[in-house]
């Protein structure tokens, strides 16, 4: 579907949707078109068959590639849902030329209706064409995985707090959760770094080199994201080892805690057996008082092995 459609001279938006020229340029928005309905929307451009198949494929990975009539970018989107949670994550498609922008975006991570709007709103950096809507677009991309990695950060701290406070074992589904989460973070972000240094170069196609300043600044950003989200993954690495570590320390006590129980209910078993042998030459066999002391034996024996275990902190 067409979210919106708009030419735009000297950066204000014109009432008709005609083709761009004369100075003016066109902004054709589309959500998660079908192929048959991006050929419909696009039939008068001259893009490239192969970009198009990839603007109608989701999970691209982000990249640049430049053909003769039109440049094509390929972004992700990520909006954060919550604590351990899957990131949502989406496409982002652009084909650019001199007098035009075509944005193709797949999912609901980040609608560009408020970046049009902010757009013009500042007709002056409008008026700078397809380019200032390019840099517009990634910066607030840019902006958004920034605001992904804080949460994300929020939330390894909650894990760490929970790994380290005390010495009783985080829950490891809420571990793995947040590694899936870094991982998938990472992995809708890292591949963004080759195309913001090739637009940061001012040698893509069909994007003005002299916004490469611009988008140079932008690369900076997605490079502090990139080594937050390094320290991050080192951090879950360390809670996932010392998790382990503190459910390998309670599986030692809880065994030595059995072993304890075990032996000293050894001790009972082994005379209760010998006695059951009914043989006829044992100990206080005949005697009155022979039940007593085999019993209190018994009883002697097991608080002696009690109080041993309580003093080795095995019970």
């Amino acid at each position: 579907m067409i979210v919106d459609d708009a030419t735009y001279l000297d950066g204000i938006r014109l009432d008709t949707s005609r083709p761009a020229g004369g100075g003016s340029f066109r902004w054709t928005g589309l959500l998660d078109p079908s192929r048959r309905e991006l050929l419909d929307k696009v039939e008068h451009f001259r893009f490239n068959d192969f970009a198009l198949e990839d603007a109608v494929t989701t999970h691209q990975r982000p990249k640049i590639d430049q053909f003769a009539e039109h440049t094509f970018i390929v972004v992700r989107t990520v909006a954060y849902v919550g604590p351990g949670r899957p990131l949502n994550i989406g496409d982002l498609c652009l084909f650019v030329t001199d007098s035009s922008i075509v944005s193709v975006r797949h999912g609901a991570a980040m609608p560009l209706a408020t970046i049009r709007a902010d757009l013009q709103s500042r007709p002056e950096r409008l008026a700078k064409g397809p380019t200032a809507v390019v840099h517009e677009i990634i910066d607030r991309l840019v902006d958004q995985y920034i605001d992904v990695g804080d949460r994300i950060a929020r939330d390894v701290r909650a894990i760490e707090d929970s790994v380290f406070d005390d010495d009783v074992p985080a829950v490891p589904q809420e571990l793995y959760a947040v590694k899936r989460e870094l991982i998938e973070f990472r992995r809708a972000v890292a591949p963004m770094l080759e195309p913001l240094t090739e637009l940061a170069s001012g040698s893509v196609a069909h994007v003005d080199s002299g916004f490469r300043f611009d988008f140079s600044d932008v690369r900076d950003h997605l490079l502090r994201v990139l080594d937050q989200v390094e320290a991050l993954d080192r951090i879950m690495d360390a809670a996932l080892q010392a998790n382990l570590a503190l459910i390998t320390v309670k599986q030692n006590e809880d065994m030595r805690k059995i072993s304890a129980w075990a032996g000293m209910a050894a001790v009972p078993t082994m005379i209760a057996g010998v006695y059951g042998m009914n043989f006829e030459n044992m100990p206080e066999l005949r005697s009155e008082w022979g039940y007593f002391v085999v019993v209190g034996l018994m009883a002697g024996i097991t608080l002696s092995l009690h109080r041993l275990f309580r003093r080795n902190k095995w019970l």
